[in-house]
């Protein structure tokens, strides 16, 4: 028995309803878990910035404690500390003349570190005019007894009441610790750090003899450390809050949502609000991974929210971003997955009751051979683009504008140890390739934005592998996308490696042999070369004009071989003719070295080395910035060390009257840049004591040579 048409188009329409409806409970089923997976995958994020970001902070935190223990270690302040705490009159001694001049040193050190390390108050021009007011008391370095009245300072330096009675009260350990911040006497944000001294010959048990106590505004170093670098949310915030009792202080600029920022330590909230998202992150920042809510945030806007406590401080870091930011993205794909399931429910709906009431037209069966057709074209040509990259020793993929991938190669599945497809469709941030960039996600950012090929070689963190990546803009049909193509080059480098280490060596040879030669200047070569490197650091040159400098330097003499020996060790008495004999000699250096393969203009840099700024030098008429850069920072180094070397015919000229007559002749003579970044070095990078033994004699051995 057949069924009516009537009564089979109801069957069959009840039929494809049943379908849809079951299509669509499976459409929404499916939406929802991928809204589920996008929110944990926004938690990931938000938790490995927070992670930096408390890193940083403490990172920070151990390297100012550092400073502070140094200071307070330092086995001659700690027995003039005990001389002086001694006969401080307060405590019923007096001070001799020896006692001050103790002191002065203890505060001259302490000026030098100060200065160094930023605890020393920036001082304005119109300020320093008025010399009959008070400095005034922002920050500084002290030495205290063991009471907290201060013995030692550095100028303006303000009270230290009470970050001493907070050390005191957390039981006066051993270690170094931090407090604040809070209002100085200026009312300004500062933090202090806090270090017990001990007495030389003091064991585990003594107690301190003193404090070392620096107090500096907090720097702008500390509220950038919590900034994400490459951060791409719109909305993402971090900052630092505190609980006193049942305040909630803030202790970090906040950003507010027209863009404003706000001082620190300006507002102050109730910690027991816990729908505060500062409150919440307090109160689960005693666990390790920390937890996520939806709370109000500062401003008022509904946010997520996760925190981390900072060791060792009652500071906690809070991380924030907008709810709205984080559900959009979410619901916005939820949303596409329903509307194109659905849109397919209603297509297939509509094609089954066209098919059944009309059968299989011919139109639709030649489109569908057209369609076979070209599949099986594109399905050819996908399979030789395939087997063509497959063959590559190079990791090729693509990614579209979202971060996930589009294509891999085989090389790219093996490196991340997975088969065939596995890779295509996935975020490319969840993949940790053994030839993936950690900035893997940055670059490729850049060249979407860009629209530019960037390319880079990296050296991959905690690794020896070294990789060359060419990011590659791509546009197909209006999608946007990024073709990355990474090789290892790490044998490449390495094999330059050794090509620069064979040259290195090659070069410190020829300079021991050049200093046996000439008794007189020995050591000359290696300290140019010492210097030279000092002065290429500071100018922040680049590693070609560097390594240039330094291997001129070091070779500069070498034609002093063929110099009679003779002249070489008569220090005085030499006629013009044999003086000009020794000082052509790096004209000989040059044509020595004529064939030899640098990386650098070697060569052309020693022809220059006696070009003078105003052109009087030689070659004749070479001036300004027409002289290589290399050879002007040569010739500062060969100045300096030529007068602060000590010779067997003279003690060596003190490094600072050195430099000044360096400075009086720059723009004359040598280029003012390579001397200001030498008196630069020497001032504030501790060169006067590293190269302290230049003045001294030379060793007998040399003089009798």
């Amino acid at each position: 028995m057949s069924l009516q048409p009537k009564s089979a188009g109801v069957v069959l329409a009840c039929l494809v309803m049943a379908g849809a409806a079951i299509a669509l409970f499976l459409t929404l089923r499916f939406a929802q878990s991928e809204a589920d997976r996008d929110s944990l995958v926004w938690q990931r994020q938000m938790s490995v910035v927070i992670n930096s970001r408390d890193a940083a902070v403490e990172e920070w935190l151990s390297a100012q404690k550092k400073i502070i223990y140094r200071l307070a270690d330092n086995p001659s302040l700690r027995i003039y500390l005990g001389n002086i705490a001694a006969a401080v009159p307060s405590m019923g001694g007096s001070q001799s003349q020896e006692d001050l001049a103790q002191a002065a040193y203890l505060e001259n050190q302490m000026k030098a570190v100060a200065q160094q390390n930023g605890y020393m108050p920036q001082i304005n021009k119109d300020f320093r005019l008025k010399a009959n007011l008070e400095l005034p008391r922002i920050s500084g370095l002290a030495l205290t007894n063991p009471q907290g009245q201060i013995i030692v300072s550095t100028p303006a330096m303000p009270t230290v009441i009470r970050p001493v009675a907070d050390f005191l009260s957390r039981g006066a350990g051993r270690d170094v610790i931090s407090y604040g911040p809070y209002l100085g006497q200026q009312n300004q944000p500062v933090i202090a750090f806090i270090a017990p001294i001990f007495g030389v010959q003091d064991d585990q048990s003594s107690p301190a003899i003193g404090f070392a106590v620096g107090i500096k505004l907090v720097p702008q170093e500390l509220y950038q450390k919590l900034t994400q670098p490459g951060e791409i949310s719109q909305t993402a915030k971090s900052y630092l809050v505190r609980v006193r009792g049942s305040v909630l202080e803030y202790l970090s600029p906040l950003r507010s949502g027209n863009g404003d920022v706000n001082a620190p330590l300006t507002m102050v909230l109730d910690a027991g609000n816990s729908a505060l998202a500062a409150a919440f992150a307090v109160e689960t920042a005693k666990d390790t991974v920390g937890g996520f809510a939806e709370r109000t945030n500062y401003d008022g806007q509904t946010v997520l929210v996760t925190g981390r406590a900072i060791k060792d401080t009652d500071w906690v870091l809070v991380r924030t971003v907008n709810s709205q930011e984080v559900m959009a993205a979410i619901q916005a794909r939820k949303r596409t997955i329903i509307w194109i399931a659905g849109l397919i429910i209603l297509a297939v709906s509509i094609s089954i009751a066209l098919i059944w009431r009309h059968g299989v037209s011919v139109r639709l069966t030649r489109a569908a051979e057209r369609q076979l057709i070209l599949t099986r074209k594109y399905e050819k040509l996908s399979h030789f683009l395939q087997v063509v990259t497959d063959s590559q020793p190079t990791v090729i993929t693509a990614v579209d504008d979202q971060g996930r991938y589009t294509f891999a190669n085989a090389q790219a599945t093996k490196d991340n140890a997975l088969y065939g497809q596995d890779m295509i469709g996935e975020k490319a941030a969840i993949f940790s390739g053994v030839l993936k960039s950690p900035q893997m996600e940055s670059h490729y950012r850049q060249v979407l934005n860009t629209v530019e090929p960037l390319s880079l070689v990296e050296q991959l963190p905690d690794s020896d592998v070294t990789i060359k990546s060419d990011y590659i803009p791509l546009s197909v049909e209006q999608e946007n996308g990024v073709l990355i193509v990474t090789e290892d080059i790490s044998e490449l480098v390495r094999e330059r490696q050794l090509k620069e280490t064979a040259l290195k060596n090659l070069v410190s040879t020829l300079t021991m042999v050049i200093d046996s030669r000439d008794p007189y200047s020995a050591r000359h070569s290696e300290r140019v070369a010492l210097v030279t490197e000092a002065i290429s650091r500071e100018m922040n040159v680049d590693s070609v004009v560097r390594d240039t400098a330094n291997i001129a330097g070091a070779l500069m003499n070498l034609g002093k071989i063929l110099v009679p020996r003779e002249l070489l060790t008569r220090p005085k008495g030499l006629s013009e003719d044999e003086l000009h004999t020794i000082r052509s000699s790096i004209m000989k250096t040059a044509d020595m070295l004529e064939t030899v393969d640098f990386d650098g203009p070697v060569v052309k840099t020693l022809r220059q080395i006696r070009a003078h700024w105003d052109g009087t030098g030689s070659p004749e008429g070479l001036k300004g910035q027409e002289i290589l850069l290399s050879a002007r920072i040569v010739a500062v180094a060969n100045a300096f060390v030529g007068m602060a070397s000590a010779r067997a015919h003279r003690p060596g000229m003190d490094m600072e009257k050195a430099a000044f007559l360096l400075l009086t002749d720059a723009e004359r003579i040598y280029d003012r840049k390579p001397v200001a970044a030498l008196m630069n070095y020497l001032d504030n990078k501790g060169g006067l004591e590293e190269w302290q033994d230049f003045g001294q004699p030379l060793p007998e051995s040399n003089n009798e040579s």
